[in-house]
């Protein structure tokens, strides 16, 4: 594999769980560099590369590091946090990369000496190769003094490590973050023969509504996602389901809303009358519905509307149209939006670089708590509808996967996450403690 950083410890501080390490970005290409790691999973593979009869590589064995989704749910019981406090030639500017190229001085290879070790001049070497390079300095809080009793000052090393995703959420906010990586279920309404278009929750959260391209409509019991309701309305293609608010009542329109509205009443099984119901997605009561975008949401009090807007998020008062913040997401482009019901989190689905994810984006700060790749690779087909249950206990996704040899779908899936983040670590993983709440 291709070395990435160079690493080395600059202090470490037991009795504080801290160690400042010092990363320099050894790997460029024209104009580009690898990113500067602020994330804990990159401290994690990083400490742990040297850990191997340490307590750290005891808990974190190698195939552990090398599996992204292992390291970025469990790097939190174990990197209580990371700040950057200083950087070097960030931004990279062409002055700098000029500089870098001229100098010629390439990033040494380790010896198996620490720093304080070295020849003078081998040592000064590496003060300029960092110097001359894009790098920050970490000040980085374990849970617990075993996880870094094998680092030493002047410790160094070159990686091929890099920094992913790892979960991130607030003391006490795990309970309403949604598992994405442990579907509670996996539904395929339509089997093979149809793909899952839409989606919605019941407003008391007891039913799940699922419609397909060639006008199928599902609907599920929440408490033991049996099928509840099936019906086919053949010339109801794409359809749009919304339920009557308050009302355990299911409503289709075609893709262009004319013609006749469908509705079924879920406890009966029985088509009947309904009030009309407009637009693509509404808020609680009804009161406020958008027309023609889908990748909105309201909160459950309908004082905020949340917009996709290409990578951003614009929230907007639903009252007057005026726009209150925007919420950036920069190298993601959003397919679909749900906001939980207390309105302090984001439900995102979209396309980040080489794959296809939902993140869990927190309203106040801006920050990603939690992300995974549901579909691989990218194709212009897949995409993703989302519902986040009104009860606040589910979040429910579509995917319609592509086969990017001949662009025929596989039927497509719907998954229901239950909404809760693990508080603990898995059995039998040692470490000191639980997350607080």
């Amino acid at each position: 594999m291709t070395d990435l950083y160079g690493v080395r410890v600059l202090a470490v501080d037991p009795p504080r769980r801290q160690v400042r390490v010092r990363v320099t970005a050894v790997y460029y290409d024209i104009g580009d560099h690898a990113p500067l790691p602020d994330d804990a999973s990159f401290f994690l593979r990083i400490f742990g590369e040297t850990a191997e009869d340490a307590p750290l590589g005891r808990a974190v064995t190698r195939e552990r590091r090398h599996d992204e989704g292992w390291v970025d749910a469990n790097a939190r019981w174990f990197v209580e946090s990371v700040a950057r406090t200083a950087t070097r030639n960030h931004p990279f500017t062409e002055e700098i990369e000029e500089r870098l190229a001229e100098e010629g001085v390439g990033f040494p290879w380790e010896d198996g000496s620490r720093f304080d070790e070295m020849p003078p001049e081998a040592a000064a070497e590496l003060v300029v190769a960092e110097e001359i390079r894009v790098g920050a300095d970490y000040d980085v809080v374990v849970t617990d003094a075993r996880w870094i009793e094998h680092l030493a000052a002047g410790d160094w090393w070159r990686t091929a490590s890099y920094p992913t995703h790892a979960d991130r959420p607030l003391p006490g906010e795990a309970a309403a973050i949604p598992d994405l990586r442990d579907p509670a279920v996996e539904l395929r309404p339509f089997g093979d023969r149809d793909e899952p278009h839409h989606l919605a929750f019941s407003d008391d959260g007891r039913f799940l509504a699922v419609s397909g391209e060639e006008g199928g409509l599902v609907v599920y019991d929440a408490a033991d996602w049996r099928e509840r309701l099936r019906v086919m309305a053949d010339d109801y293609v794409s359809p749009w389901l919304m339920w009557v608010p308050g009302e355990p009542v299911i409503t289709l329109r075609r893709l262009q809303e004319e013609g006749p509205q469908l509705a079924y009443d879920v406890l009966s099984g029985d088509r009947v009358e309904a009030p009309t119901q407009s637009g693509r997605v509404r808020s609680a009561t009804g009161r406020y519905r958008t027309h023609p975008y889908e990748a909105v949401a309201y909160s459950a009090d309908e004082s905020r509307m949340f917009v996709a807007d290409g990578t951003r998020v614009e929230v907007v008062d639903p009252a007057d149209g005026r726009v209150l913040e925007a919420i950036e997401n920069e190298d993601f482009t959003i397919r679909g939006l749900r906001v939980s019901p207390d309105g302090e989190h984001l439900a995102i689905s979209g396309e980040s670089p080489g794959k296809l994810e939902v993140i869990i984006q927190r309203v106040g700060d801006h920050r990603v708590v939690t992300r995974h790749a549901i579909g691989a690779g990218w194709y212009g087909l897949q995409d993703y509808d989302l519902a986040w249950s009104p009860d606040g206990r589910w979040l429910a996704a579509n995917l319609k996967a592509v086969n990017g040899r001949n662009w025929k779908t596989d039927g497509g899936r719907t998954r229901v996450f239950r909404v809760g983040l693990p508080t603990g670590p898995a059995s039998g993983l040692a470490t000191a403690h639980a997350e607080p709440g």
